[in-house]
């Protein structure tokens, strides 16, 4: 049934209901009432074979020179088409059927024919270059989004391992535990993460996997406080994958000095089809956090994903403080 339909809906078949429209034109404008209707039948479907053979000629010519800026040729070709089959048309077809007939009138006919006949193909190209065009930006877009996507800082990952890694030397009870988060994680990252919407609440799971594995880096004893804190309902709510970990993962890079005091506060609020998140975190100097110069990649990153999968309908503000530096999105239609 599918191909059935794609057949009639093929360019061939275009061509055909033209001709077979522009045929049933000519059929009831034409003919003397003497003439039996297989006569006329006869008479307009030559007349239809000789009009074809120009027409199709010079959409050739039109692909071959004209839409490639090759003026001079096209203009010798189309004179030749215009005198050359107007003498043929003239000579076989106007000369037998009719009682008055000129070159000039078989030109004419065959000049607006084909003015007639352009027109379709300019307007079935421009069409058709309309719609590559959309689909080759899609296509980018698709590109560009899997590519900020799949940006996956690597400063965490090396981090999680070393810190995994003096569990390990330490015989660390929860080094099995933390392993399977990191495993989790990326899971999620790199393969789950391959499809347009997720739950929120899966964001959410991985949000808490990946502070727990922040938390590796320090000890109870060092002065690092951690809120992660969720208002309303989050269960039928949708997100892009990856959309929300790059703020907390940003907040975790830039706001934890194991020698000052240190925050990371997280709020999520869910209000029916609204959503509001914000992430704050300390500041320290540039001594104290040798990273900072990486400061912004991220956030930008997810900028352009919120550009492109939500155009006019999220908010995001960034403010950077002396010491507090503070993202808050809202998103629309969740």
């Amino acid at each position: 049934m599918k191909k059935l339909g794609q057949i009639f809906t093929s360019r061939i078949a275009y061509h055909m209901y033209f001709w077979i429209f522009f045929f049933g034109l000519i059929f009831l404008s034409s003919g003397a009432k003497e003439e039996s209707l297989t006569v006329r039948v006869v008479q307009n479907l030559e007349y239809i074979a000789f009009l074809i053979v120009p027409v199709y000629f010079h959409f050739l010519i039109l692909d071959r020179f004209f839409y490639k800026k090759k003026y001079a040729l096209y203009v010798v070709f189309l004179v030749a088409i215009l005198f050359g089959w107007g003498y043929l048309v003239d000579r076989f077809f106007y000369q037998r059927h009719m009682e008055k007939s000129s070159l000039v009138s078989a030109i004419v006919m065959i000049f607006f024919m084909l003015l007639i006949t352009t027109s379709f193909k300019v307007l079935a190209d421009s069409v058709k270059q309309r719609f590559l065009m959309q689909q080759i930006e899609a296509k980018q877009v698709q590109t560009e989004l899997r590519l900020l996507k799949a940006q996956i800082n690597p400063h965490f990952l090396f981090n999680t391992l070393n810190n995994l890694f003096g569990m390990a030397r330490k015989q660390d009870p929860q080094t099995a535990d933390s392993i399977a988060g990191l495993s989790h994680l990326m899971r999620y990252m790199i393969y789950e993460s391959n499809v347009e919407l997720i739950s929120l609440e899966k964001e959410i799971q991985q949000i808490n996997r990946l502070i727990e594995l922040q938390k590796l880096r320090f000890t109870k004893d060092d002065d690092v406080q951690i809120d992660f804190a969720i208002d309303g309902e989050a269960a039928n709510a949708q997100i892009p994958p990856m959309l929300l970990i790059p703020f907390v993962e940003n907040a975790f890079k830039h706001g934890i000095s194991l020698a000052t005091p240190s925050f990371v506060r997280i709020h999520l609020n869910v209000d029916e089809d609204k959503l509001e998140f914000s992430v704050s975190n300390s500041k320290h100097s540039r001594s104290e956090n040798k990273e900072e110069e990486g400061l912004g990649i991220g956030l930008q990153n997810v900028n352009r994903r919120l550009e492109l999968l939500y155009p006019g309908k999220h908010e995001l503000a960034i403010s950077d403080g002396e010491k507090v530096f503070e993202v808050r999105l809202v998103l629309r239609n969740v």
